[in-house]
């Protein structure tokens, strides 16, 4: 950590003596010319990435992405605003297919499958790699109604009671069923952000996903609400594997086991959390995470 300390002071000197700008020149050539630094391998994927690029019409987004994502563990996808995480967060349930003019090429696959393959329905797909989205969307139902409507339309429940259960389940596993097992029959959206949220997750966990997504799940909540989902994150990584995008690196540092650093739609380091935030290996990581840039 200290030499990532001298070396955001180095160029803060550098800033003040006005050779910031060949830095910054230098950052962006390194950004164009490098590949990948780190693990990118795990022993035990839940989901391989690879070659992966994104193109809306015709600007490219994602540049040639190889990752692996493990099972039971966090991944963190940190970078400045429109480098792309999001957008490759959005490839592996296919979300990116309801925008027309986007294109994804390379292999994406689940336990060795395919998901772009020309024959996957992405109706099962999505229910086994769930979403929750940066602001929370429960639907205009019931507490009740907004955890069975998913296993209601895959035909999870056998009957009334086992749909009884799976909803008290899923919100005991999002840690929200004592605060709300009096009132299922009250509006998801008169709950409070935080509830929203993870009332958001109790209805990806109803469908028994084997991958959560959350595109930048706290950025809305307060502190109090973020510390709960924060939480919550680190007890679901038990049974399933989430993948986060989050700009907040010490919810990231909190969180993950593995941090993937994106810069310009290009994969640029991912490694284990502490390493990244400690002993990063790309000059383009160090720079973000010292302030340099970002």
């Amino acid at each position: 950590m200290d030499e990532v300390i001298n070396r955001s002071s180095t160029i803060a000197r550098e800033l003040k003596t006005g050779s910031g700008a060949e830095v910054g020149m230098q950052v962006l050539k390194e950004s164009q010319s490098s590949g990948t630094v780190g693990d990118i391998y795990v022993d035990d994927p839940r989901m391989t990435c690879r070659n992966v690029n994104v193109y809306y019409g015709d600007k490219q987004a994602i540049f040639d992405i190889d990752l692996d994502i493990a099972k039971h563990q966090v991944i963190s996808m940190i970078g400045p605003s429109g480098c792309g995480k999001s957008t490759f967060l959005r490839c592996l349930n296919r979300m990116n297919d309801t925008i027309d003019i986007c294109k994804v090429t390379g292999q994406i696959k689940m336990e060795g499958q395919d998901i772009y393959d020309g024959g996957l329905d992405v109706v099962p797909l999505r229910a086994s790699v769930g979403m929750v989205f940066q602001k929370p969307n429960p639907f205009p139902k019931s507490i009740y109604d907004n955890i069975g409507y998913g296993p209601r339309i895959h035909g999870l429940n056998d009957n009334k009671d086992h749909l009884d259960e799976i909803v008290e389940t899923s919100l005991k596993k999002a840690g929200l069923w004592e605060e709300v097992k009096d009132r299922l029959d009250h509006p998801g959206t008169g709950l409070s952000g935080g509830q929203q949220q993870r009332l958001c997750i109790a209805r990806a966990i109803a469908v028994s996903p084997e991958v959560i997504l959350m595109d930048e799940p706290c950025s809305a909540l307060d502190p109090i609400a973020t510390a709960k989902i924060e939480e919550l994150i680190d007890e679901l990584r038990e049974n399933y594997t989430i993948a986060i995008v989050t700009h907040a690196m010490q919810q990231a540092a909190r969180v993950s086991q593995r941090t993937a650093y994106f810069h310009l739609g290009k994969l640029i380091e991912v490694g284990e959390t502490d390493q990244i935030f400690t002993a990063p290996r790309h000059r383009l990581t160090e720079d973000y995470i010292t302030g340099r840039f970002g």
